[in-house]
């Protein structure tokens, strides 16, 4: 592997230096240790102002970097636990997102798109049913007359040919209604009708996430 200081990494030699940073974290878990730092020669490959270190931090995309400590929400309480990570991934998300305080708050932002993600595969529009929605009305004792049955299968299959899932303000008030009335929220009602609800910032996320899984 090339240790010279002035050399530019070919992609084989990062993808060495980033396959060592696994094989860190790897036995950081078994013996710990290395969340607090590491010795002065593997400091100096790996910090992000070293000439090997700089390259090897720009590798790697936000989304990479955030998930480690995405990895320690889904392990620990939900909350995002820098000081499990391997003490270079602290320096990476320390200088890509100006402090720790700001990557976990980008953190809980990662799992919730990967929650969405894990929800909801490219995939979902097939599964769009309001019968679900009508065995809620049933459950309440809400009678829906034929034309309000008809209303909310037109929806579903506008839904299911779109591919997109709606905001809260593109709810048609005939639907909003109805969620109303059998104690639903809009995020109920459309989870009940196999629709995706989302922020407007997971919602994008998404949009982006389904278009590659259907390249």
């Amino acid at each position: 592997m090339n240790t010279g200081k002035q050399m530019r990494l070919s992609e084989r030699e990062l993808a060495g230096y980033r396959q060592w940073l696994t094989e860190l974290e790897e036995e950081m878990e078994e013996l710990g240790g290395l969340s607090a730092g590491l010795d002065g020669d593997l400091e100096d490959y790996f910090d992000p102002r070293s000439p090997i270190g700089r390259q090897v931090y720009a590798s790697f995309s936000n989304e990479e970097l955030l998930e480690p400590l995405v990895d320690t929400m889904e392990k620990g309480d939900g909350a995002p636990r820098p000081d499990r990570l391997l003490c270079v991934y602290r320096w990476y998300l320390e200088k890509r997102f100006g402090s720790l305080h700001r990557a976990c708050w980008c953190a809980r932002g990662r799992s919730r798109q990967r929650q969405a993600e894990r929800r909801w595969p490219a995939d979902w529009p097939e599964r769009v049913d309001p019968r679900p929605f009508f065995r809620r009305c049933h459950s309440q004792g809400l009678i829906l007359d034929e034309e309000a049955r008809a209303a909310v299968w037109d929806y579903c299959g506008a839904v299911r040919r779109q591919g997109q899932p709606p905001c809260e303000n593109e709810l048609p008030d005939q639907l909003r209604t109805l969620f109303a009335r059998t104690g639903c929220t809009w995020c109920t009602g459309l989870e009940l009708l196999g629709i995706p609800a989302l922020s407007k910032a997971v919602r994008r996320h998404m949009r982006g996430y389904w278009a590659g899984a259907d390249e």
